[in-house]
C-alpha cells in the first residue's frame, strides 16, 4: 500500500509512527525501515527527512519535551487561583502524569546523558520545559530566575518529581500500599521551598 505525502507530511507522518511505537515498546524495536512500511513509502523516502534513526529518535525526543512544557502549562491553567506553592506542586503533579501517560517517550528523552545535547532543537526544547520549572521556583521565592536559591529550588524538585516518575514507571513503587507512597504534592512538601 503506498500514501502520497507532501513536503512535511511524511516528516510528521514518520514522527507519528515513531511515537506510537514507543507506546508499544521502547527505541530497541524502532527502525527506519520499519517505520516507513507501517507509513506506507520507500525508506528512501524516510531518509530525505531523517538520515538516520538516531535523528528521528533526537527530534521525537525535543518534541517529547515540548509536549512536556505544554502539560504542566496546562495543569498550570486550569488552577489560575493556586498560590506559588500550589503551582509548582501542580506542575509536578503533571510531570509524574506525563511520564505515567507516556513511558516509552519518557525514557527516551532523558536516555543516555547528552546523547541528544549536540541538536540545538533538542537542548532549547529541553530547555523551554526545564524553564518552567526555573519560573515557578523565581515566582516562589520572588527572586530572579539567575538566583542561586531559585537554581537550586528548580533543580531540586525537578530531581525528587523525576526520581518518583521513574520509580513509577518502572514499578518500583508498585508494591508498596497506596498509603506509603507520597503523592506529588508531598514530594514538593519535602522541599525547603523559601529558605
Amino acid at each position: 500500500m503506498s500514501a502520497s505525502y507532501h513536503h512535511g507530511h511524511l516528516r510528521a507522518a514518520l514522527l507519528s509512527a515513531a511515537r506510537a511505537q514507543l507506546v508499544a515498546g521502547d527505541e530497541t524495536t524502532l527502525s527506519l525501515r520499519e517505520l516507513a512500511q507501517r507509513v506506507g513509502v520507500s525508506v528512501n523516502a524516510s531518509y530525505r527527512h531523517f538520515a538516520s534513526k538516531e535523528a528521528l529518535l533526537t527530534q521525537v525526543a525535543a518534541d517529547g519535551f515540548a509536549e512536556l512544557r505544554e502539560h504542566m502549562l496546562d495543569r498550570l491553567r486550569s488552577q489560575p487561583r493556586a498560590d506559588a506553592t500550589q503551582r509548582l506542586r501542580l506542575a509536578g503533579e503533571a510531570y509524574i502524569d506525563f511520564a505515567q501517560n507516556a513511558p516509552g517517550l519518557f525514557r527516551l528523552m532523558f536516555s543516555q546523558k547528552g546523547r541528544f545535547e549536540s541538536n540545538e532543537a533538542f537542548r532549547a526544547a529541553s530547555g523551554a520545559a526545564f524553564g518552567v520549572l526555573v519560573e515557578l521556583a523565581a515566582e516562589l521565592r520572588g527572586e530572579a530566575l539567575q538566583a542561586p536559591g531559585v537554581m537550586k529550588l528548580a533543580i531540586g524538585a525537578w530531581s525528587l518529581v523525576h526520581g518518583y516518575a521513574t520509580f513509577a514507571i518502572e514499578c518500583y513503587l508498585a508494591a508498596l500500599p497506596e498509603a506509603l507512597r507520597p503523592s506529588p504534592a508531598e514530594l514538593v512538601q519535602m522541599l525547603n521551598l523559601r529558605s
